[in-house]
């Protein structure tokens, strides 16, 4: 059974569900207008050996909205919560941009991070985006600020990021609920959310942890290009190629990713 709260944490409030016992500690960080729910299948096979924290970052989910004008970095909040649960170590497990956030973790306390697990990266400033996303982003906002929320949902949910997930229809429902709970805050405020000075992307070598790169044959070629640049950057960065998934590569092949979870977490955070 999951222990469940909500931490008062670096000026801001955030959801978190803390599962497994005093084992070594994982810590799960999800992507855009996400939620902690997409680490169920991870949740729920590395609980019994693992202690597993799925949190809402700022603005998604259960999570207190960001503050317009007030700056935050994620790091801060993600590093500010693990202080609050006790956690002392932990691997750091991201999903698209929530990979990026948990690398600006690593690179920023590397006290406290012991691994790093990025799957389907997305965010790296030396990776730019390509025409078609920003031409996309841009169209949610739009839609956002003249049609409405449902409108902005319409053009993301048939974003090619999905399109994979989508096949299946237990994990299209699941989708469509975290859409409709998504409050769309992102897509009508501008966020000031901080990065990193200087940039993650110029900081990769830093590194000195085990780190896991999670790909989906079926993704995106901006997020493979993410990909080789953390695995040709990172020392010693291990690579899983997983050719049937897609974006969501956690959820559409999930036993691969938790079993190679596992694998690290093991190495990184030996029981005592």
């Amino acid at each position: 059974m999951a222990r469940t709260g909500t931490a008062a944490v670096n000026g801001t409030q955030l959801y978190y569900e803390d599962s497994g016992g005093d084992g070594p500690a994982l810590l799960f960080l999800h992507g855009f207008t996400l939620d902690h729910r997409m680490w169920r299948p991870q949740v729920e096979t590395l609980a019994g050996r693992f202690r597993v924290v799925a949190y809402d970052a700022r603005g998604f989910g259960r999570s207190a909205l960001p503050a317009e004008g007030e700056p935050y970095r994620h790091c801060d909040d993600a590093a500010a919560l693990c202080e609050h649960l006790g956690i002392a170590r932990v691997v750091a497990v991201g999903h698209s941009i929530g990979a990026h956030q948990t690398l600006e973790l690593a690179l920023e306390r590397p006290d406290l991070v012991a691994g790093w697990v990025a799957i389907c990266p997305a965010g790296l400033a030396n990776v730019p985006f390509p025409e078609d996303l920003t031409r996309m982003f841009g169209d949610l906002r739009r839609a956002a600020r003249d049609t409405g929320l449902d409108a902005a949902r319409d053009i993301w949910r048939r974003c090619a990021w999905f399109a994979p997930l989508r096949e299946t229809p237990a994990l299209a429902a699941l989708f469509e609920r975290f859409l409709a709970d998504y409050s769309g805050w992102h897509w009508t405020h501008r966020n000031p959310a901080q990065d990193l000075v200087p940039p993650a992307a110029g900081r990769l070598a830093e590194l000195r942890v085990p780190v896991l790169v999670v790909t989906g044959g079926r993704d995106l070629p901006y997020d493979e290009a993410v990909a080789a640049r953390l695995r040709a950057e990172i020392p010693g960065a291990a690579s899983l190629a997983l050719p049937r998934a897609g974006h969501m590569a956690n959820l559409e092949d999930p036993e691969p990713v938790n079993a190679a979870l596992a694998a690290l977490a093991a190495r990184a955070l030996p029981a005592r």
